[in-house]
């Protein structure tokens, strides 16, 4: 990735200057998601050496509700099989690049170096902060001050009382805005695929009725600031983002897909596949065979010639809706469903070539075969439904 997206933060801040803070002060750093992220540099001696560690599991200690949280999430998971499976055969210089978002840290980077120099860390294991992926440092931490949204009750901004661990904590209202998230989620317009980059997250939402209302990515993916940012994994959370119809017409059955609560594309990344599949069934309700039909929905993209094209993009944007039929069958039923693949791109492709190059036996095959397991069981089915001919 190129790190020129890493100056998408928006400034011109509203300042609030009754606390007596500098308007400065209550923003965050203007080279904040500069990357690579420097390194923290050295602690203050007085500090306890939790003060001073970088790991989420010292964070903790005091916020046990946020690491629980976090523990369940794909930013926990970030530093998976499939990356470091890759990043084994990458150098330091391309796997600096990755890592800028799967394990962001200086000495996250530092921590990998170190390890694959050793026979464990090359075999795919033990590689000290590297394995914490995007944990609380990654957000929250810059030359050891730690930064954190307004105070929750009062809206407050600008430092709070030093003397507290870890010298307290910088409080600025990015931390609550969409294009806090920009660093990762939004690629660079130079790398756009038909005019739209690989992941277009952030601009997505900026042209959604959600930016018009002030719903926020943290409203949707950390509500009440919980640490879960549930998305495309999760059957829950797509769920609540779409409306299912189902019509039995007079000539057909409908399956109707709309996006109704998603403040951006669905799905927003090429990654996932969605499929709106519906059967024909007979009258001991089993599909009839050759009856099923489908529609895709996803942005389909391929590199040929070492160039990236796009070949479709059948994503639903907000309000937008998808609409599947099928003839009546002599039983008067059909089946509806939808299928929901996160991680399509890397099982069909990326993994599959991947493990036609590599050597069988080597600790970069064996982590990505288990990558490819993975992503194989993330597939998951919602809104099954049996329509009958009026």
């Amino acid at each position: 990735m190129s790190i020129s997206r890493t100056h998408l933060m928006v400034v011109g801040l509203l300042l609030c200057l009754s606390n007596g803070v500098s308007p400065a002060a209550e923003r965050l750093p203007t080279d904040y998601w500069h990357q690579p992220l420097a390194p923290q540099g050295k602690a203050p001696r007085a500090w306890t050496p939790e003060e001073r560690s970088l790991a989420p599991e010292s964070c903790g200690g005091c916020h046990s509700d946020r690491l629980e949280e976090w523990r369940t999430s794909l930013h926990a998971r970030a530093f998976s099989p499939g990356l470091v499976g890759q990043l084994l055969t990458y150098d330091a210089a391309d796997t600096a690049v990755c890592m800028q978002c799967h394990a962001p840290l200086a000495e996250q980077r530092e921590a990998f170096e170190a390890a694959r120099r050793t026979a464990e860390g090359h075999s795919g294991i033990g590689h000290g902060l590297a394995d914490a992926g995007n944990s609380c440092g990654g957000c929250h931490l810059r030359g050891h001050r730690r930064f954190g949204p307004p105070q929750r009750d009062t809206g407050a901004v600008g430092q709070s009382d030093a003397s507290a661990p870890h010298g307290g904590v910088m409080r600025v209202p990015e931390f609550e805005k969409s294009e806090f998230c920009a660093a990762c989620h939004q690629f660079p317009q130079e790398q756009a695929i038909n005019g739209k980059p690989l992941e277009n997250t952030l601009v997505e939402w900026e042209q959604s009725p959600a930016a018009r209302s002030g719903t926020t990515c943290q409203s949707c993916h950390m509500p009440e600031r919980k640490h879960l940012w549930r998305g495309i994994h999760d059957p829950d959370m797509v769920r609540s983002g779409l409306t299912p119809e189902f019509v039995a017409k007079p000539e057909a059955a409908q399956f109707r897909l709309t996006s109704t609560g998603i403040g951006h594309a669905f799905p927003t990344y090429v990654t996932p596949k969605v499929i709106m599949k519906g059967v024909a069934l007979d009258q001991s309700g089993s599909p009839v065979p050759s009856s099923e039909v489908h529609y895709v929905i996803w942005r389909e993209v391929a590199s040929v010639d070492g160039d990236w094209i796009e070949r479709s993009d059948t994503r639903l944007l907000p309000g937008q809706s998808a609409t599947l039929e099928i003839a009546w069958p002599m039983s008067g039923r059909v089946k509806f469903w939808l299928e929901v693949h996160p991680d399509d791109f890397y099982h069909q492709h990326v993994y599959d070539n991947l493990l036609h190059e590599l050597a069988a036996d080597s600790a970069s095959a064996k982590l990505i075969a288990e990558a490819n397991r993975i992503a194989k069981a993330s597939q998951f089915s919602l809104f099954e439904k049996v329509v009958q001919r009026p």
